[in-house]
């Protein structure tokens, strides 16, 4: 029972980091088009911060890895008792 929770909380990471990166750079790529158009045409010009939004994406991205990385090895750890477990009963 432990492993398939364990198994749900890395998908519902993955899942969430996955989402979370689609939306990070659909943002980038909205604002490089903004910025492309106050450059060149005086429109549209929202003041975004382009280095402080993918700082805040890297801190994200860092945690993410993290996480997974733990419960890739809780995974891994909760996996071998259970085997080790079956071989000796």
């Amino acid at each position: 029972m432990r492993l398939v929770v364990l198994i749900a909380a890395f998908v519902a990471l993955t899942a969430v980091g996955l989402l979370d990166q689609h939306r990070t750079r659909a943002i980038s790529a909205r604002a490089s088009s903004d910025l492309w158009w106050c450059a060149h045409e005086g429109i549209r010009c929202s003041g975004f911060d382009e280095a402080s939004h993918h700082a805040r994406w890297e801190r994200r991205e860092r945690a993410y890895e993290a996480g997974g990385s733990v419960l890739v090895a809780v995974l891994v750890v909760a996996g071998g008792r259970r085997v080790r477990l079956r071989l000796a009963g």
